[in-house]
């Protein structure tokens, strides 16, 4: 386990060997099925998830039934309702696995504690929280000024591996348009 993600967060920083140790104790890796949820809307979230391989999707359930995915995430993204970790109230949206995955969980309180131990940690999730702000920043500003023709290309051009893995539905849901209207852009792309 250790060394899957020490692989993967090599990118941020080096680890020396009293980190493989902290590492074993505070991150466990499981893997899920499709459709098992990591956090339930109504329910209390206190984890951290790193998707190490698949895809997660976050939805909430509209007033007239229906679900809308806000996010669509994959590999090296993170997995969590901040509002329920930082209003200590239970989250409002629920994140759901869309495909076979592997993620590394670790809790709020062990990430705490790291960063007591050693400020790359603290580093760190200060990298994920602004890339996290950036995203959302991102996705209401393409709502505001983009069409839905824009947001998919968009869409295909930085995160082509979305497009490719992830079933139309979801993807429609996260584009703010029907399938039958995605149908028609993907096939008006491979027209041109």
């Amino acid at each position: 386990m250790t060394s899957e993600l020490k692989a993967y967060l090599s990118d941020y920083f080096s680890f020396d060997t009293n980190e493989n140790e902290s590492i074993e104790k505070y991150f466990e890796i499981k893997e899920y099925l499709k459709k098992d949820y990591l956090i339930e809307e109504n329910k209390m979230s206190s984890d951290f998830y790193l998707i190490l391989e698949g895809f997660v999707r976050t939805h909430h359930v509209s007033e007239l039934g229906k679900e809308v995915t806000t996010e669509i995430l994959g590999k090296g993204e993170l997995v969590c309702s901040m509002y329920s970790l930082l209003k200590n109230e239970k989250s409002f949206e629920s994140s759901q696995c869309i495909s076979d995955c592997k993620i590394c969980i670790i809790s709020e309180k062990s990430f705490e504690q790291l960063c007591n131990t050693n400020p790359k940690w603290y580093q760190l999730g200060m990298k994920f929280l602004k890339n996290d702000i950036l995203k959302k920043e991102e996705r209401i500003r393409g709502f505001a000024k983009l069409k839905a023709n824009e947001r998919y290309l968009k869409l295909m051009e930085e995160k082509p591996h979305i497009i490719k893995n992830v079933p139309i539905i979801y993807i429609a849901s996260y584009l703010g348009i029907k399938p039958e209207s995605l149908s028609r852009l993907r096939s008006q792309q491979t027209i041109s």
